[in-house]
């Protein structure tokens, strides 16, 4: 009963398979039947495989004519195989077409699975600004292009297509169902994705506490399907922080607090609106602000080593980010390095700072002699070419 429902799901998902199964049939038949007519009279025609060459030949219309018949029998068969084949080049062009066609109609409505995509971002509902928020990204970073870009929303597809119309967009792929659902996580293939970025949606969630309930649940939908994916979430309450941190988010961005804390910089220092604007811009004045790796030979050395070693670079080392990369894993190498005392004082701390641990903490200006610790990255403002 099993192999009977495989066998009827294969031929139900497979378009190609029933045509396929009908050409060759017509091949091995005519093919037969000529050898058959023609092989007493005709020595074009020894065997099978000169039968199946000449069949292959004449139903594709392509008609090398190093094997034609001679008798009236094969003449038949020759004439029949021609209109069997000029029918089914079309009936073929046809399957490909609607196949084509139902796949680019499936996409533009949010139906396709994407179980084949990897190291992508994942996005997670909708906002006002995506187009923007989409332009930046590709734009701004080496990291993705649009076409490893899949958006997870019930937006209306005429919204999405709106969004491929600008051509930086134009490869953007679009799942259709609630982003919290894991159901759709899995159709975006969500566990092989670089990066998740949770919006607080703005299209079907009324209230704010809505919003930040699902960027909860999400969280939490992610971490049930993959434990090793960077997280990163909008949220508009702080008082559900604690929440999300317990969930494994690896990063959280409060937008309003973020303006909040511009608007009273801006207020305290001259053109702090200015330079933070241009440092998360880069693109007009030939700079970014980003974080890169440190190398090997400079971990659990002092932050003045690094320095000098990187002074001739196209970069200003402006601090370090600690904690870096997947908590699960850092949490994991940070338990099994406390356990390797046998003072049980010094254990209790150890396991303490392990529960206490901060991902992704940044630290602006060290000391000369502060010890880069492992899973550190530099915060760097980079010179990308020379500004006009």
């Amino acid at each position: 009963m099993k192999k009977q429902n495989r066998l009827n799901n294969l031929v139900k998902n497979t378009p190609y398979l029933k045509p396929t199964l009908a050409f060759m049939l017509i091949f091995i038949v005519a093919g037969a039947l000529v050898v058959w007519i023609e092989s007493d009279t005709n020595d074009q025609f020894v065997d099978f495989i000169d039968g199946l060459w000449w069949a292959i030949i004449t139903f594709s219309t392509t008609g090398y004519g190093d094997k034609f018949p001679i008798t009236l029998g094969g003449r038949i068969v020759a004439v029949i195989t021609i209109f069997l084949g000029v029918a089914g080049m079309s009936f073929l062009s046809g399957v490909f077409a609607s196949v084509f066609v139902d796949r680019n109609s499936r996409a533009r409505r949010g139906l396709v699975d994407y179980p084949k995509m990897k190291d992508h971002l994942v996005i997670c509902g909708w906002s006002e600004e995506i187009k923007e928020i989409l332009l930046d990204i590709v734009g701004f970073t080496d990291s993705f292009t649009a076409g490893e870009i899949i958006i997870i929303s019930n937006i209306p597809s005429e919204r999405i297509e709106t969004l491929k119309e600008s051509r930086e967009l134009a490869d953007l792929k679009f799942v259709r169902g609630d982003y919290f659902s894991d159901s759709a996580l899995r159709r975006a293939n969500v566990q092989t994705a670089k990066k998740v970025l949770i919006l607080s949606d703005t299209f079907e969630s009324h209230a704010d506490a809505e919003a930040d309930s699902k960027t909860i649940m999400t969280v939490m939908s992610i971490r049930t399907l993959s434990r090793e994916v960077y997280i990163c979430a909008e949220m508009i309450n702080r008082k559900y922080e604690s929440n999300l941190k317990q969930a494994m988010c690896d990063e959280i961005l409060f937008k309003r607090e973020v303006s909040q804390k511009v608007l009273s910089y801006t207020s305290v220092e001259n053109g702090m609106g200015h330079i933070l604007y241009d440092l998360l811009s880069q693109r007009e004045h030939g700079s970014r602000l980003r974080t890169i790796d440190i190398e090997e030979k400079y971990i659990d050395g002092p932050f003045r080593e690094y320095k000098q070693g990187e002074a001739e670079s196209p970069f200003i080392i402006l601090g370090l980010l600690e904690n870096t990369g997947s908590p699960n894993k850092m949490k994991m190498e940070a338990l099994r390095a406390a356990q390797k005392t046998s003072n049980i004082s010094q254990l209790v701390d150890n396991l303490q700072s392990v529960k206490d641990l901060e991902v992704n903490k940044p630290l602006f200006v060290p000391p000369n002699e502060y010890v880069i610790k492992r899973h550190t990255q530099a915060i760097v403002l980079e010179k990308l070419y020379e500004a006009e």
